[in-house]
């Protein structure tokens, strides 16, 4: 990126009460959820429960963002699905009075489906059959990195086009080659004439909830099919209620792969940094940066108006000082130059703590479909933001 070395003052307090208090007309709605879908987790989570406590006024107005939300938020086909987010509609039309008696009911008995199997909690087990097997077997004596709970239908035509997508994905296909992948395709209703018919990739486990305990028992909310649920080796769940096998590979490749870029910056088009800091040398010790923190979220939103390109805002959150040294222009596009060269952004890691050069610095692994670039954000003792720099991967590295 362009000379992406800046110092920043990020003032985030007052910026949610302005956007709910500013909620668009209620044609706009769509629009509105689609902006807030595209903030980072825990701000939109925040800006949704505000948004639906402005609109607790208007009980019209209420129930038509609480509609749309619900449909856009919580199926897995649809772009923006987000369980989280979800769960906060859920969860605000649950607790206050501004739906009927009977309308509050039936958002709390979905806020507790909504609940199970949350992402970072441990999935509940169940049992399954197999075609040519008639012994039970559960979900948690299956032993892999990484285990992909396909649920599926076989009467159902989008789940036989990701069955036959999941069977030609190489890299699924590569990780359950070398055991670091199990995927656990499961067909949850009571139709066993239609299950043993159907014919599912070997590199796949068929099996049949026989016992109906997922249904019967709600153990899973599947609010439609096909939905992904990806769990570590400890069944912590890590992905829910996912409808895009395009996530999931996205996910995989985060957690799977190590590829590092070339030493030189020069060589992914990166102009070397002016400052006196040198990111290329971090001391080794690293530790977890608290997700509420204030420099994780204001290290979270620097990166997010690079992702989406908003250059203007992006300059507007810059120290006087660089202000009149840079143009909004040269923000424009940063994202699009890294991309040339190293494909497609699919994801970042969480963010450590570094110390740099007597600094504290918020790093984040960045990952793109050629390798992998590490982002730095510097600080100094009284929490002001230095810079922002992209270095090689090896840089962060222990």
């Amino acid at each position: 990126m362009k000379k992406l070395i800046f110092a920043a003052m990020v003032a985030i307090a007052g910026w949610f009460n302005a956007q709910a208090q500013g909620m668009p007309a209620p044609e706009k709605y769509n629009d509105y959820l689609e902006q807030v879908a595209q903030l980072e987790e825990k701000r939109a989570e925040f800006l949704m429960t505000a948004t639906m406590e402005t609109l607790a006024k208007d009980p019209k107005a209420y129930r038509q963002m609480m509609e749309l939300a619900e449909r856009r938020f919580s199926d897995a086909a649809d772009p923006i699905h987000n369980e989280t987010l979800y769960m906060a509609v859920l969860k605000h039309a649950s607790e206050k009075f501004v739906l009927s008696a009977a309308e509050k009911e039936k958002q709390r008995l979905l806020y507790e489906g909504a609940k199970k199997n949350m992402i970072g909690s441990v999935a509940i087990d169940f049992d399954y059959v197999t075609p040519n097997d008639k012994n039970v077997h559960h979900l948690k004596d299956l032993k892999a990195n990484n285990i992909l709970v396909y649920f599926n239908n076989p009467d159902c035509e989008s789940c036989e086009a990701v069955k036959e997508r999941l069977a030609s994905n190489e890299l699924i296909n590569q990780l359950v080659n070398d055991k670091k992948l199990i995927v656990l395709a499961i067909y949850p209703y009571d139709d066993q004439k239609l299950w043993k018919k159907a014919k599912y990739p070997k590199m796949m486990i068929n099996g049949w909830n026989q016992s109906r305990n997922i249904e019967n028992n709600e153990l899973y909310d599947l609010p439609t099919l096909p939905c992904f649920y990806l769990l570590d080796n400890n069944f912590k769940v890590l992905m829910k209620n996912e409808g895009s096998l395009n996530k999931v590979e996205a996910m995989l490749k985060n957690l799977t792969t190590a590829q590092e870029v070339g030493p030189a910056s020069e060589k992914h088009g990166l102009e070397p940094s002016r400052p006196a800091i040198q990111p290329e040398k971090p001391r080794p010790a690293t530790i977890p940066a608290p997700a509420d923190d204030p420099n994780t979220i204001r290290s979270e939103e620097l990166l997010n108006y690079v992702l989406q390109d908003q250059g203007q805002a992006l300059y507007e959150s810059l120290s006087d000082k660089v202000k009149s040294q840079a143009k909004p222009e040269i923000f424009n596009g940063s994202l699009a130059q890294i991309e040339s060269k190293m494909g497609k952004y699919q994801s970042h890691e969480s963010w450590v703590i570094q110390e740099i050069q007597g600094m504290k610095a918020y790093t984040s692994m960045m990952s793109f479909e050629k390798g992998q670039l590490g982002l730095v954000v510097v600080y100094d003792e009284d929490g002001k933001v230095m810079g922002i720099n992209l270095v090689p991967a090896k840089a962060l590295k222990k």
